[in-house]
């Protein structure tokens, strides 16, 4: 009975997992890959006694907008609340609000090497960028909605962060082995993931 029951919340929580993957699919029309996953176990009982999943991650890959092509684009949300009356009555999952999340968004040293028409090397924890043969370090920040790269006497391009699905803003940066990670923190349910909500 035990393994019934264990299947069946799995079975519940892949199918809401489909259905934010698909409402996204709908209203973002991204040309690459989305991915959506639910972090809470038990699901379902969960869902009935406290109305709270515990974690839930969305995010699109090689996505273009306006010109910029970004690695990734997605959200981490953390004790996110649903409308129990639509669970108990409709067997739906409506997401109504979080307790607090993570947008994510990243973009390849490659990308960013083509937007300012210069090499750039980015490794753990620092950016240089190749000129010659010689490799100069350099900054990454966010200011307003601009990825700010500079270097010890070099004007490189700024690159504009235009709009995104799912990204409400971005403003820390993070640099990793072959792409920059722009973060900020969330306190509300993105407009793809609101709304419709999911039938178990």
């Amino acid at each position: 009975m035990g393994g019934v029951l264990v299947a069946a919340d799995i079975g519940a929580r892949g199918v809401a997992e489909d259905q934010l993957r698909q409402r996204v699919v709908d209203r973002v029309h991204p040309d690459g890959p989305v991915s959506a996953s639910i972090s809470s176990f038990p699901f379902l009982g969960r869902l009935l006694t406290s109305g709270e999943i515990s974690q839930v991650d969305v995010a699109v890959r090689d996505l273009t907008v306006r010109g910029v092509t970004f690695a990734s684009v997605g959200v981490r949300l953390r004790s996110v609340h649903i409308d129990r009356d639509s669970l108990l009555h409709e067997r739906r999952v409506a997401l109504e609000s979080i307790d607090h999340g993570t947008a994510v968004v990243e973009i390849s040293g490659s990308e960013i090497s083509r937007l300012v028409g210069m090499t750039v090397v980015l490794e753990p924890g620092q950016a240089r960028v190749r000129v010659g043969g010689t490799l100069v370090p350099v900054s990454a920040r966010i200011e307003g909605s601009t990825l700010v790269v500079e270097a010890g006497g070099l004007s490189l391009p700024a690159i504009e962060i235009p709009p995104l699905p799912l990204v409400s803003c971005v403003s820390g940066t993070e640099i990793l082995a072959g792409r920059l990670r722009l973060t900020c923190d969330v306190d509300q349910v993105p407009v793809e993931l609101a709304g419709r909500s999911v039938r178990l």
